[in-house]
């Protein structure tokens, strides 16, 4: 498989790219326990800087090797960014009706980053696409595809026991004991134990906006989607 890449891709990092709050998380502590480091970038959309999704673009993908780009469901995207905003990050002024429609946190913008990350992987093949829930499916065949991809070896029990020792339960419940601070610091710590919204393990679930959006917002949400059919293809 590394043959078919250029010489200059092994003089520069690998990395998994996404849009915060797309299941990285959960990826990463899977590939460190393959003891697979990688780069991992939000490639400008950290909802920290907020800029607005006109400024974004894919410049970033120039100083990279091989790039693993994962993307979610942006409606879940979102309502998992408004959360970290709102109970991780020092909060947020609107509600998540605001933050959704908000074009420098909300569906537009995951919409517009996902666009045009699956669009430069069409004429790139370093660059493999993942979805979180094709993960939620079946961890360990995309976990496999990963580690394929990077030119790694690891043995099918490898992986299912990696996928079996990082489940959400198991993974919530050393964030909240604090096991992960050794490793990860702050990062992988609950904001407030008490407020199960306040942790980086929130949820992990498919189609959770359901439980968390009017009619109105998926509504919303779903008209904006409608003009990224084809990036999405």
């Amino acid at each position: 498989m590394l043959d078919r890449f250029k010489p200059w891709l092994h003089r520069r990092p690998d990395a998994v790219v996404s849009f915060p709050k797309s299941g990285r998380t959960w990826l990463r502590v899977m590939l460190d326990e393959c003891n697979i480091r990688l780069l991992y970038t939000h490639a400008g959309a950290e909802h920290k800087t907020s800029v607005h999704f006109g400024e974004l673009n894919t410049l970033e993908a120039e100083s990279l090797g091989r790039i693993v780009f994962l993307y979610r469901d942006p409606r879940d995207t979102a309502v998992s960014g408004y959360y970290q905003v709102a109970r991780r990050l020092g909060g947020y002024p609107g509600t998540i009706s605001d933050f959704i429609r908000d074009p420098r946190h909300g569906v537009a913008k995951i919409l517009h980053y996902n666009a045009m990350w699956l669009d430069l992987a069409k004429t790139r093949p370093h660059v493999l696409v993942i979805r979180y829930e094709d993960m939620q499916a079946d961890a360990s065949a995309v976990l496999s595809r990963v580690v394929e991809f990077l030119g790694r070896a690891a043995e099918r029990a490898a992986i299912e026991a990696t996928v079996e020792n990082n489940t959400f339960e198991k993974m919530r419940e050393r964030e909240r004991s604090g096991d992960y601070r050794a490793q990860y610091g702050d990062i992988l710590l609950p904001a407030d134990p008490g407020d199960p919204n306040s942790f980086k393990v929130r949820r992990g679930q498919v189609a959770n906006y359901r439980d968390e959006l009017s009619a109105e917002d998926i509504a919303y949400c779903d008209a904006v989607s409608a003009s990224f059919v084809e990036a999405y293809a």
